[in-house]
């Protein structure tokens, strides 16, 4: 088990550097993958131990977004920060006009970030290795994570405004206004994008156009960005249930009771679903057979949802609590860091990457 988090890692913040022209890891989707399994394959060591600790602002906000030579994070602060990811250095620091709530994506070269500063609030192009700014477009207060695909960026805003936005220059090919706010990224699929809204529903729009194509009712707000496998999407919803919808008929293939809220993503790997409740019950359902659902508590309360990966279910609670589970709820590894988690563990390349609630992002491996 590792130890409470010994000061003594805090990396210097060093600023006016150049980060590299290039990444070949790109980042497009919240959480990295369109199912959220980027961690799926990682092994973690036995005992994962500190690494380096970074203050990066007043609170991370979003998933951070790793690289094989760098990471990059958004803060409450208004400031997109890019990190060693080997000793945790900054590298640069640059401010916008907003604070970052759904984090961060990048295509290799360029980072886009999205501000929920009303009534001035933007989506960003930022050049990878100066922090330069490519280009800059208003989109209203946007608090869900951004989505990209090879020729679009897709914004959603809290007036349900959703925006595709052309990568180049970032205007605005089309905006298509929708009932209720937009909290969870929207999620392209191979038959529309796929957008949630805080008025009980989900919508499949036209990639062309932004016209309606389906729209279904949930039971309960999807705050939190589905997962997907081709034509699946998973849904979470406050309202405590877990429930396949498949595209572009949106036919809803099952739809189960998980005991309570839940408020961050689910993932998919293995062709197994988890999510976990906001009181802490990890839940995981076969795709193909959701009756063999089964879950464990785990006695935390929770924001974020949880990370497979190939050693075990990585979770983080409101407390501060960081365990790594296996799938009968044993805790294999348990870390403490300060203030609430509300984004989940990442494992990249074989280190563990927790954003804390206090503003640090923190390393082990």
């Amino acid at each position: 088990m590792a130890a409470l988090w010994a000061v003594n890692a805090i990396a210097c913040v060093a600023t006016n550097r150049v980060g590299p022209e290039r990444q070949r890891a790109t980042w497009p989707a919240y959480l990295g993958t369109a199912g959220h399994d980027a961690s799926a394959a990682e092994r973690l060591s036995p005992d994962p131990q500190p690494e380096w600790r970074t203050p990066v602002g007043r609170a991370v906000r979003g998933s951070p977004a790793p690289a094989e030579s760098v990471v990059v994070v958004g803060t409450a602060e208004r400031t997109v920060v890019l990190l060693d990811r080997r000793t945790g250095a900054v590298i640069w620091r640059v401010g916008v006009g907003g604070t970052i709530h759904g984090g961060p994506l990048f295509d290799g070269t360029r980072i886009f970030v999205a501000t929920e500063h009303a009534p001035d609030g933007r989506v960003y192009a930022i050049d990878l290795a100066t922090g330069k700014r490519r280009w800059e477009t208003d989109a209203g207060s946007v608090e869900a994570p951004l989505a990209l695909e090879p020729d679009a960026l897709y914004a959603g805003n809290e007036e349900g405004v959703v925006y595709r936005l052309q990568l180049a220059d970032g205007h605005a090919r089309w905006k298509r206004g929708l009932s209720g706010a937009v909290r969870a990224a929207p999620v392209p699929t191979p038959d529309g994008i796929a957008v949630a809204t805080t008025d009980d529903t989900l919508y499949l729009l036209d990639p062309a156009t932004g016209g309606v194509i389906r729209r279904l009712g949930t039971p309960g707000a999807v705050l939190s960005a589905p997962a997907r496998d081709g034509h699946r999407l998973f849904l979470a919803t406050t309202a405590g249930r877990l429930l396949e919808v498949d595209t572009p008929d949106f036919t809803v293939r099952w739809n189960i009771a998980v005991g309570d809220g839940v408020y961050g993503a689910p993932a998919l790997a293995h062709d197994t679903v988890y999510v976990l409740t906001r009181a802490g019950a990890l839940w995981s359902v076969p795709a193909g057979a959701p009756d063999h659902a089964h879950s464990v508590d785990l006695g935390i309360d929770a924001l974020a949802g949880p990370t497979p990966t190939a050693d075990g279910i990585l979770v983080g609670g409101v407390t501060g609590e960081v365990l790594l589970v296996d799938a009968g709820g044993t805790i294999k590894w348990r870390a403490q860091v300060d203030g609430p988690i509300e984004t989940p563990p990442l494992v990249f390349d074989g280190q563990l990457l927790v954003a804390g609630g206090h503003g640090d992002l923190r390393a082990y491996r």
